[in-house]
């Protein structure tokens, strides 16, 4: 059936230099603003004869995690991507005229040429770009820390078998600020690694760093059950940083929610509504040198009970210190964790090499950096609490039509594009923000 009766309808390919990626000047602008990418490139070590190199490593990476961004998680996407006008936009290139980028080996090769010393380097790079990008000391910061699970379906090096997820799977754990989102610290383990007791390294090198910067900050460590490990509760406190920390239940601290828990049946029982009750005591585990303060939530809910507990160095009221403090990790930390994998497929390490993969890790940890600054640039708009998914197919996903003249480069966008004032806003405050246009 024809969709218009009076007229043939034709179809070819011939549109021109067109993209379905022109979004990606956004991103663009955010790097010109940041500075991110650029300051990763001075911290890698290019061991390539530099009077044959025809892509550096500021392209290569740029055209890698832009590619990232944009949803083209693999290094084959490269192939097909090298050749798009807006890529080639953003990596300085004109369209037609200038060389295309660089091809999938060529960015295997990058992937693959890490040294240990390239990756302590660009973890750096991102905790001073954190610290460069806020020049307004901050009063308070609160860290989160958490692992997840990255199965595996090949001979990757620290694959293994973890039980826990019956899976064979790496561990990456990440540290990251709650205020901002950005990921300031990543890294991989082994798949049978406990977060508890590889974390303790990467808490210590970021609380540092940023004490260093500002002296008089306060920081507070969240975690999950995993982390109150004796060693790391010692150390947190020698730093010093506060910590409200999930306590796994045992025998003892059950035996000390019990009344509470009753209580809480009895008011159930009596209002037909859930309820939710908190106390708190003073307490040691057997292998803790001292007592600690223990946060009880004991709660009765239609399933039945549900008894929580918490270590901290806080002296919030328990419920304030629940409600506004520790849960909020699940908006501030897990489903930033979703984002990063389900938005950028950051589980797609697949590389033989356990550098290589640690290197992605970094890739899309800067990716994840550079939609934040969207997102940021969005504020007051729709757009403002958009996740990964949504910015990008609304606003990296538009379809434009790339023109080049004798001074210009034309970028025409679709003129029903829907999102086309929030766009421009965007570009506005990236321009005004940033150091650059991209």
């Amino acid at each position: 059936m024809p969709f218009i009766s009076k007229h043939t309808l034709a179809v070819d390919f011939q549109g021109g230099q067109l993209t379905s990626d022109a979004g990606l000047l956004l991103l663009g602008r955010a790097e010109a603003k940041v500075g991110l990418i650029k300051t990763m490139a001075q911290a890698i070590h290019d061991p390539r004869d530099s009077s044959r190199i025809h892509h550096p490593l500021f392209d290569l990476l740029r055209q890698r995690i832009f590619q990232i961004a944009c949803g083209y998680e693999d290094a084959d996407d490269a192939d097909d991507l090298r050749g798009d006008p807006i890529f080639k936009i953003c990596c300085d290139r004109l369209p037609l005229q200038d060389p295309d980028l660089a091809s999938q080996p060529t960015i295997s090769r990058l992937e693959n040429q890490v040294i240990e010393e390239d990756l302590s380097r660009l973890r750096e790079a991102f905790l001073e770009t954190f610290i460069r990008s806020t020049p307004i000391p901050p009063v308070e910061l609160t860290l989160d820390i958490d692992a997840w699970d990255d199965p595996t379906h090949g001979n990757q090096q620290l694959s293994l078998f973890n039980g826990h997820y019956d899976q064979f799977m790496l561990l990456p754990l990440q540290i990251s600020e709650a205020t901002s989102g950005r990921i300031l610290w990543i890294s991989l383990f082994s798949g049978t690694s406990h977060p508890g007791t590889v974390c303790l390294e990467g808490v210590q090198w970021v609380v540092r760093r940023l004490r260093q910067a500002w002296p008089q900050v306060r920081i507070t460590l969240r975690g999950d059950g995993a982390f109150p490990l004796p060693l790391n509760l010692e150390a947190c406190e020698a730093l010093p940083v506060d910590y409200v920390l999930g306590l796994a239940g045992n025998a003892r601290l059950r035996r000390a929610g019990a009344a509470l828990l009753e209580e809480a049946r009895r008011c159930a029982m009596e209002t037909g509504c859930k309820v939710r009750l908190f106390d708190e005591l003073f307490y040691a585990a057997g292998s803790w040198e001292r007592k600690r303060r223990v946060i009880i939530k004991a709660e009765w809910l239609a399933e039945g009970p549900n008894l929580r507990f918490l270590v901290t160095t806080r002296r919030e009221d328990p419920q304030a210190l629940y409600d506004r403090i520790y849960v909020q990790r699940g908006e501030d930390c897990e489903n930033r964790i979703k984002e990063l994998k389900r938005g950028l497929s950051s589980d797609r390490l697949s590389c033989h090499s356990a550098r290589a993969n640690q290197f992605r890790l970094l890739l899309f940890q800067a990716a994840y950096w550079l939609i934040l600054e969207l997102r940021r640039a969005a504020r007051g708009t729709a757009l403002a609490r958009a996740q990964v998914t949504r910015l990008r197919e609304q606003l990296l996903k538009t379809g434009a039509l790339v023109k080049v003249t004798a001074r210009r480069v034309w970028v025409h966008l679709a003129s029903a594009c829907p999102w086309k004032e929030v766009w421009f806003l965007i570009w506005q405050r990236l321009s005004v923000e940033g150091t650059s246009s991209g």
